[in-house]
Formats: C-alpha cells, sequence, structure tokens
C-alpha cells in the first residue's frame, strides 16, 4: 500500500499544471488580481493541490482600476486581467511583462479567432481568457413591453429602478450606441452630447454597480440593469423565466478579457503556472460552467455545460455578434471623458 501511494504521489506530482515546459514553479505564491465572480474558489483549491502554489485572489470591477493599481507599482501582483482596450494602454507603458509562449504549452488550446488581436498582436503580451457582452438584464413581469433598446435605461417611467454600471466607457456605450454612434467615438462634440444624455439620466439611475448588479437585479431591488452577460445569463437561468437578457438592436460591447504578468511580478514561476493552468481543457471548462461567461479555449468546448452552449446570451449567434464592438483605447481622447463622466457622476 505504501507503494501505491507514493506512486500515486508521483503521479499527482507529473501532471501538476499539465507537466509542460515551465510546469515545475519554485514559487510558493501567486498573488492574481482578476474581475469579481471570475474566479471560482474550486478552481483555485485545485490550483494549488496540483502545484503547491498558494493563490492569493483580489478582485477589481473596473478596468480604470486595473489600471491605477499598475501604475501604482506597489500593487505586488503576479497575475492581472485586464480587457482588451486597456492593455492598448498598459503595453506601452510597460506595465505588463512579454510572455515566453515557450513556457505556456497549453496555449494550442485556445481559439484562433480570440488571438492575434490589434490590442497585443501575436499575443505576445497576454492571453485570452473569458469573452462575452454588455447588454440589459430586466424583469419580464414589470417591464412591458419586451426590452430590446438602451432607450429603456433612458426612460423617465422607469425612474428609480434602472441600474447603470460603474464603467465610463460602458456606460458612455450605451448613450452613443443610441445615438447612432460607435463606443470608440472621439469626436468632443459628441462626447458631450452623450455626457448630457448621462447627465439626464442620472436622476433615473438608482445605482451605478460594476460588482453586483446581477444579484440586485435578480432580488427585485432593480427591474432593468445594464451589465455583462455571464452574471445576468446565470440570473436568468434561476429566475424561472421571470429575468430576461438581450443586446439591444443598436448593439452593444463585446469584449475579450486577458491574462497577463504585471511589470516586477516576483513570483513569475508561479504566474507561467497559473496562465497555463487555466488553459486546460478541463479547467477551462469548469470555469466556463461555473461563472457562465464564455471562454477562448477552443479544446475546453466539447467538456462545456450543453445548456451552456445552447443558450444565445453567452454565445450568442454571430448576426448578433456582428452588432458589437470591441472597446479601444481613446489615446488623448480619454482625458476628455474622465472629466465627462466625473461631471455626470457629480450630478
Amino acid at each position: 500500500m505504501k507503494k501505491i501511494a507514493i506512486l500515486m504521489t508521483l503521479a499527482l506530482l507529473a501532471v501538476a499544471c499539465g507537466g509542460g515546459k515551465g510546469s515545475k514553479p519554485s514559487g510558493k505564491v501567486v498573488n492574481i488580481y482578476i474581475w469579481t465572480n471570475y474566479l471560482p474558489q474550486e478552481v483555485v483549491d485545485e490550483f494549488e493541490r496540483r502545484t503547491g502554489i498558494h493563490a492569493n485572489v483580489d478582485t477589481f470591477d473596473s478596468n480604470e482600476a486595473v489600471l491605477a493599481k499598475l501604475q501604482s507599482g506597489v500593487a505586488g501582483y503576479d497575475v492581472a486581467v485586464p480587457s482588451d482596450y486597456m492593455l492598448k494602454i498598459l503595453i506601452p507603458q510597460g506595465l505588463v511583462q512579454p510572455l515566453d509562449h515557450g513556457r505556456l504549452p497549453h496555449l494550442k488550446n485556445l481559439d484562433p479567432r480570440f488571438l492575434n488581436q490589434k490590442y497585443d498582436p501575436g499575443n505576445g503580451h497576454s492571453v485570452p481568457y473569458l469573452w462575452g457582452t454588455t447588454g440589459i438584464g430586466y424583469d419580464q413581469k414589470k417591464i412591458q413591453p419586451p426590452v430590446d433598446s438602451w432607450a429603456a435605461l433612458f426612460e423617465p417611467r422607469h425612474a428609480g429602478r434602472i441600474l447603470m454600471l460603474d464603467d465610463q466607457r460602458e456606460a458612455f456605450g450605451a448613450a452613443l450606441r443610441l445615438m447612432g454612434k460607435s463606443v470608440n467615438e472621439k469626436d468632443p462634440a459628441i462626447l458631450r452630447q452623450a455626457a448630457e444624455r448621462l447627465k439626464k439620466q442620472k436622476p433615473l439611475v438608482r445605482t451605478y454597480n460594476s460588482s453586483d448588479f446581477a444579484n440586485l437585479l435578480a432580488a427585485g431591488d432593480v427591474d432593468l440593469s445594464q451589465g455583462y452577460n455571464g452574471e445576468l445569463a446565470e440570473a436568468v437561468a434561476k429566475s424561472s423565466g421571470r429575468l430576461a437578457y438581450v443586446i439591444p438592436k443598436e448593439g452593444g460591447t463585446l469584449w475579450i478579457d486577458n491574462l497577463a504578468i504585471p511589470k516586477g511580478a516576483r513570483n513569475l514561476d508561479a504566474a507561467y503556472a497559473f496562465l497555463d493552468f487555466v488553459m486546460l481543457p478541463e479547467i477551462a471548462a469548469r470555469i466556463v460552467n461555473h461563472v457562465h461567461y464564455a471562454c477562448a479555449n477552443r479544446a475546453a468546448l466539447p467538456l462545456i455545460d450543453a445548456k451552456i452552449k445552447a443558450d444565445p446570451s453567452i454565445y450568442p449567434p454571430q448576426e448578433i455578434l456582428k452588432r458589437c464592438e470591441l472597446i479601444e483605447d481613446l489615446g488623448e481622447t480619454t482625458q476628455l471623458l474622465d472629466q465627462l463622466w466625473t461631471e455626470v457622476k457629480a450630478q
């Protein structure tokens, strides 16, 4: 029996994190900075069990929080999960490290559709993790007719029952799409028009919240919520037909969240171990089945729950995706947007 136990122990060590190049990290801790509700505890536990590396997990609810933390230079994170457009800011500032693809043997599992994007050509600094859309969740029992437009979030008859994401790009994105403009609009005059719409909307908004929006909708605290599809899809699935999720006819936001290693990461081996671990098909599928966001891992698809794969709010059909845009870095226009968002919130 002792011999069997020893063999089992050796086998576990051999398969830890897939057993590829760079799979024997010397570090015993990894510090992860990730979106709220994005990493199941069971996956963290499995990572620690397989590798012997302890994972400290901190969460955020906006890309601006990631930028501020990494710019501070004292955050101490080994892994961060910025969205597409934020990488266009982080990479030129040297705030995330170039990746050694040789240390990521399971990179081959990712869907080529999500690789080599404009925000990180050749995936030199990041690998895609989860992706999805931003739209509207609403209570079908209270909101009639069915919602099909961003206009629903600006209607006075819904005063006090509206939730908006506490995210300037998403809030402006809703106003801009309603105006028939791109979420990446740079014209100062048009951005000011969008800000005026958001200022007029503010008295109607019960709260701005990017971390608990789905729970507030499910609890009946609000009737309409701008939000990310995964958490809203989960709330819809549990609501017995009361809730629904829609990508408005004007189009919504398509986003890709990515794994990256910040500059100055102290536990580099452990960071690579974590990145490669979550690219294992069975681990990626476990993440999707728990968080209800689509993954960029093609090899994981056969292992994902059939109901999730068939849910158009999680895996939208191509005709709906065509109406959605990736958020892009606005360059110098970001300063104006920051100012306008401050004015909106100060109303």
